[in-house]
């Protein structure tokens, strides 16, 4: 086991471990190399980043913010060997403990703008794209290392069979949607060039107060989220809401279809895509309302215009990763589902 400082790139055994651990099941996290290392390169500017690995049975990663009591661990990966495992985080609790820190919290691959949580069961669809997805042993692994729970999250299945009793339901909320007060600007590439700066801006004030957010530098957004990731995007469900009278963005709602079946070599495009797919299962990914703006409603208005178009277009929907106290959840409440539920975890050290 050696502890390794990264600084411009991971190393290729970082990598390779992943290969082995998911080779035999039905899902696999996404992880692009070239990405992750320009993710390291921010990941640098703000903290020290320790890899603990023995090359071949786990990998651990340190984020370590200077000045903080608290430090994250982040792209942890162990094959079903706890001994292995334990010996990565006892390294790692004490090089925390001599840094100072009093307490680590994770998984989180560098931010919440990217992968975290753990998953905490397998759900029917196996995996959407940009699900955290793990073996089923990690959970057990963290609570035998003296992790806890910190916050829960959970992604809701509405079948096709469900869906026409969601119209009967929403009938009138979805009559109502065009008499709002609010321009809805569908997205897609053009719309998300044009008002990138506005929706990076709105994001921050949605999510700012979430538990474990932290705000980062628009040129780190834009490796993600940029016209090449709306070009994914549904351009049906997907939509901007803005007040007609200032013009100021005070909602967003972001859909696309699951295209995780097809096993592309290629980034989701869906003119391309779309077409190629047998069942089309809609991802509600990211919904939310600016502060100044709740109250309204807009949560459900913004479930509602997705319903305008979901027939024609999808089979059924996700609605994914939704915090366990989020009021969004009130949506499909009613309605049989299926659910599965991710966790963030947290120990003293």
């Amino acid at each position: 086991m050696e502890i390794i400082h990264i600084k411009d790139q991971f190393p290729d055994h970082f990598y390779a471990l992943a290969e082995t651990i998911y080779k035999d099941l039905p899902y696999r996290p996404e992880e692009d190399r070239q990405h992750t290392d320009e993710l390291l390169k921010f990941a640098n500017k703000s903290s020290e980043i320790l890899l603990v690995t023995d090359r071949k049975n786990v990998r651990l990663l340190a984020i370590c913010p200077p000045g903080k009591t608290k430090a994250y661990f982040g792209f942890w990966e162990t094959t079903d060997d706890f001994y292995s495992c334990q010996k990565a985080f006892e390294i790692l609790f004490g090089e925390l403990k001599n840094r100072g820190y009093s307490g680590i919290e994770g998984p989180v691959h560098f931010n919440t703008f990217h992968r975290y949580r753990l998953r905490l069961q397998t759900p029917s669809w196996k995996m959407f794209n940009r699900e955290p997805v793990n073996p089923e042993y990690y959970p057990a692994f963290l609570e035998r290392l003296g992790f806890k729970i910190h916050h829960t999250y959970e992604s809701r299945l509405i079948k096709t069979e469900v869906v026409p009793e969601v119209y009967r339901s929403k009938k009138e909320l979805v009559d109502s949607v065009r008499d709002l007060p609010f321009e809805f600007i569908p997205l897609n590439p053009q719309t998300w060039s044009e008002k990138e700066p506005e929706i990076f801006e709105l994001i921050n004030h949605i999510f700012g107060l979430n538990p474990g957010f932290q705000s980062i530098p628009i040129e780190e957004f834009r490796l993600l989220y940029n016209a090449e990731y709306a070009a994914q995007l549904c351009p049906h469900t997907s939509v901007l809401l803005a007040d007609r009278s200032s013009g100021k963005l005070v909602a967003i709602s972001l859909c696309h279809p699951n295209y995780t079946a097809l096993n592309l070599s290629e980034k989701p495009v869906f003119e391309k895509h779309y077409p190629l797919l047998n069942h089309r299962t809609m991802l509600a990914k990211t919904q939310g309302v600016h502060p100044d703006f709740r109250q309204l409603g807009l949560m459900n208005y913004l479930g509602a215009y997705g319903m305008l178009s979901f027939r024609k277009y999808y089979d059924d929907i996700i609605f994914c990763l939704m915090r366990a106290d989020n009021p969004s959840l009130r949506f499909t409440d009613a309605f049989d589902h299926e659910k599965v539920e991710y966790a963030s975890y947290i120990r003293e050290i």
